[in-house]
């Protein structure tokens, strides 16, 4: 299953792979599973994307991205159980999915 979610990462852009390393330590550091990104400070070039077309989501295998349930490697559940673009305040707000291995994603993205 690790390599199997290692592939489906090796698919994320280089955006996407840091949006997702973002999420998971404000997680660990905070413990909330919302985290707003400062997508205009960040990545000014992509809130530009949303801003013109705000239905359209930018990160769309980042939002679809599956991985194991903790404690039970057989069934499947998204890390995001949402991405949303929050336009007044040029954030990316993204909910990470309480069922998610978040631990074994976090070892897999940054080992």
């Amino acid at each position: 299953m690790k390599s199997d979610l290692k592939q489906r990462l090796s698919k994320l852009s280089m955006y996407e792979r840091a949006i997702l390393m973002f999420c998971l330590r404000a997680y660990f550091n905070s413990g909330n599973y919302t985290n707003r990104l400062p997508l205009a400070e960040m990545l000014p070039d992509m809130a530009a994307m949303f801003d013109a077309a705000p239905k359209v989501n930018v990160f769309a295998k980042l939002a679809d991205l599956q991985m194991a349930v903790t404690g039970d490697q057989a069934k499947t559940v998204s890390v995001f159980d949402s991405m949303t673009y929050d336009p007044k305040a040029r954030e990316l707000v993204t909910v990470l999915n309480q069922q998610a291995d978040l631990n074994a994603l976090q070892k897999v993205v940054e080992g």
